[in-house]
């Protein structure tokens, strides 16, 4: 009996939480932009403390999530890996996970507002 096996690449989708009342906008990530946000990930010092609460409108940070619905989410300089129950946060002075993450939206996908708030 033949098995099938797919032949695309693992999918990773992106998202960003900054609207309300409609739809946030979320696209996939290409391969390479993926391999780098994890190799970034696995470069950042591991982190306890306390976990700025976001606001109820604007943006309120982005995610990445992979096909076994591991979960990266990042907002104000931490970035929350959870799986299977398992949470594990790194600390991101300089933001640069989220912005690898924000950057590879579409175009117009992020208002350009949003990039100048997060990023001043």
């Amino acid at each position: 009996m033949a098995t099938s096996r797919s032949t695309e690449p693992a999918q990773y989708i992106a998202g960003a939480s900054i609207f309300s009342g409609r739809p946030d906008p979320t696209w996939p990530i290409e391969a390479n932009v993926a391999e780098n946000l994890l190799a970034l990930w696995e470069s950042l010092p591991t982190y306890s403390g306390p976990v700025q609460s976001a606001p109820a409108l604007g943006y309120r940070g982005c995610y990445l999530r992979d096909p076994k619905e591991c979960e990266w989410f990042s907002y104000q300089a931490v970035v929350t890996m959870e799986m299977n129950g398992k949470i594990v946060q790194r600390r991101d002075h300089d933001r640069r996970f989220e912005r690898m993450l924000l950057t590879s939206a579409p175009p117009d996908a992020i208002p350009a507002q949003i990039f100048d708030a997060i990023f001043e």
